[in-house]
């Protein structure tokens, strides 16, 4: 049987937990699909190639997604999402597309540049029968707050993270004692931490809100590591958390002093995105997850961790809130080190069950949405 084509264009070089994402996309499909599939990847990132309807055509079926794609980056001005086609181009193409979980990325306080160009997409989208989905981190009401009636045909669908599987492998960071992960963020910090306008212009000389958050964050961990006996591995996601992380572990190491001895404190790397499945592994054998990405949440809520989020993004408290976990979640511009360590006490030490009680109630119904988006995708194939 011959495979049908799939040309996939989403951020697949960068972030692994896209990696995370698009996996799962592509194994969905491929299980609900009565036909082979054969998918070829485009990189809107990294290698953002224009397209002409003429390419489109080529293929089946054109997935546009998951990750953040709705945002204010020069690559999103035609369409005012990271798809590189013109709109021209795009209504021109005789091939369906389907958007999948796309992520409405921009920050509080930032205004949509690109909001025509969106609102113009979604309504040619609307007119041709092509699907549009955002994930369930508020993104939904992000857009309607943009781009108004233009948004009506959007749905909303789970973030296909939830559902990465990792591989049955222990990190090679970790030993034999239990431990938990501490996942940073580190790019747009100002942005993130919800620095005022002269924080934000000081930032490129003195980045005033460094240091302070590397060491609330070690704060927080060596607290945990005392509290509970987890080692931590501080785990980056992109290069751009690194530097952060570093500054975590290094901060660990000297605070801890001679009751370090046997190095419970280790970075992680930044994996390919392909390697998402073995990377998550680290995840799902914790104790614990702390994280400040996005993809931090879903993929260790979606593998049953206890989870608690330093919400850094307004999509974090959007998608703690679908599962039913809003509770769980720390400011990013408040007591970091004190609402963690108060967090982690309160479902370590008896919060559990509830947390697992209200994430099981709330997210029960997430495959079969999924599944059913991506089946109406597969649907409109030629």
């Amino acid at each position: 049987m011959t495979a049908r084509k799939v040309l996939h264009i989403a951020s697949h070089g960068l972030n692994v937990g896209d990696g995370a994402l698009n996996g799962v996309i592509r194994e969905r499909l491929c299980r609900l699909s009565p036909e082979p599939l054969a998918f070829t990847s485009l990189d809107a990132v990294l290698d953002p190639k224009a397209l002409a309807a003429s390419d489109a055509d080529a293929f089946d079926l054109v997935l546009v997604g998951g990750g953040g794609a709705i945002n204010n980056n020069l690559r999103a001005t035609r369409l005012g999402l990271e798809l590189p086609m013109t709109l021209a181009e795009y209504r021109r193409s005789r091939t369906p597309f389907a958007f999948v979980a796309l992520g409405h990325n921009l920050f509080p306080g930032e205004k949509a540049r690109h909001a025509g160009a969106l609102g113009a997409l979604m309504k040619a989208a609307g007119e041709r029968g092509d699907p549009f989905s955002v994930r369930n981190d508020g993104s939904l009401a992000r857009l309607h707050r943009d781009i108004g009636d233009a948004a009506r045909t959007a749905v909303e669908i789970p973030d296909p993270g939830f559902f990465v599987a990792p591989e049955p492998v222990r990190p090679v960071e970790a030993g034999e004692r239990p431990y938990m992960v501490l996942q940073v963020a580190a790019d747009r910090l100002p942005a993130r931490l919800g620095a005022g306008p002269l924080e934000r212009a000081l930032w490129p000389v003195w980045r005033p809100g460094f240091a302070a958050l590397a060491d609330a964050l070690a704060d927080f961990a060596l607290d945990a590591w005392r509290a509970f006996g987890f080692d931590v591995l501080v785990a980056p996601h992109i290069p751009a958390d690194v530097e952060l992380g570093a500054a975590v572990v290094e901060r660990l190491y000297r605070r801890a002093g001679a009751a370090a001895a046997e190095r419970p404190f280790r970075l992680m790397g930044t994996p390919h995105p392909s390697q998402a499945a073995r990377f998550f592994a680290a995840y799902g054998a914790a104790e614990l997850v702390v994280g400040m990405r996005g993809h931090a949440a879903i993929c260790a809520v979606g593998l049953g961790r206890p989870f608690v989020a330093l919400a850094s993004h307004p999509k974090i408290t959007g998608f703690m809130e679908s599962c039913g976990l809003g509770e769980w979640c720390v400011p990013a511009d408040g007591d970091i080190a004190g609402d963690l360590a108060s967090k982690t006490r309160a479902l370590l030490d008896g919060g559990l069950a509830t947390y697992g009680t209200q994430r099981d109630a709330r997210t029960a119904g997430f495959g079969t949405r999924l599944d059913a988006f991506l089946g109406a995708a597969l649907a409109r194939m030629r």
